[in-house]
């Protein structure tokens, strides 16, 4: 089992921010992966946040529910098989998993942790959670021709079946869904809301696959001509 790099919360952040570009095309494109989750740890119900970047890369936030500084989270990922691929131990707030494969479903644990006040007391440890599924996946971003559409192929992913396509002028809001695509097709995006894509206006995309919590948001914007 390969160890977890642990790395600071302000690290982490920049690291993802810079991770986060598809492709280098005219059409401009990024992708960050988040949706929130919540999984039961004993009889509280824990936020967890999931996050991932294009090169593969994957950020669980968890926040802390408890006003007792003993207690702490560990967390571990498992592959599709079920097998553990990555674990990390006592590590609350942002954990960094570096060892994941894009295009691939997984699902990740949680469990509570207590150190104890005094020396007569054992140390607690609590049961995994439920399994909570969440896909690495990377999407083809193309420009069709020297128009202004957008090819937007899906992945291949063992376990997922399709993906929802959405789109928005907003990148939090307001989502239209365009199309359920099968996994290994594609979309072309020339329109929305019955008008031709514009240059140098941004149309953000949301992708959700068939299974996993987590959701791809991103952003498409055709440069002006030179």
């Amino acid at each position: 089992m390969k160890s977890i790099r642990k790395q600071n919360c302000i690290l982490a952040i920049v690291m993802f921010a810079l991770m986060s570009i598809l492709t280098s095309f005219p059409v401009q494109a990024q992708t960050i992966n988040q949706k929130q989750a919540k999984v039961t740890v004993q009889y509280a119900s824990i936020p967890a946040k999931v996050e991932t970047s294009s090169s593969g890369d994957i950020f669980i936030t968890v926040k802390n529910i408890s006003d007792d500084y003993r207690v702490d989270y560990d967390m571990r990922v498992l592959n599709n098989k079920g097998n553990v691929v990555e674990v990390s131990e006592q590590n609350g707030g942002i954990t960094y998993f570096s060892y994941l494969k894009k295009n691939r479903l997984y699902y990740y644990q949680i469990r509570e942790t207590r150190t104890s006040a005094y020396p007569w007391e054992e140390d607690f440890t609590g049961e995994w959670t439920k399994k909570v599924p969440f896909v690495i996946a990377q999407y083809q971003l193309s420009q069709v021709g020297t128009g202004r559409k957008v090819r937007i192929k899906m992945p291949k992913i063992s376990g997922v079946k399709s993906y929802k396509v959405y789109m928005s002028y907003k990148k939090d809001r307001a989502w239209k869904k365009l199309k359920t695509v099968k996994a290994g097709k594609s979309i072309v995006v020339s329109k929305f809301k019955g008008k031709a894509l514009a240059r140098n206006k941004k149309y953000y995309y949301k992708i959700v696959p068939s299974k996993g919590v987590n959701a791809t948001i991103g952003v498409i914007r055709f440069s002006k001509k030179k």
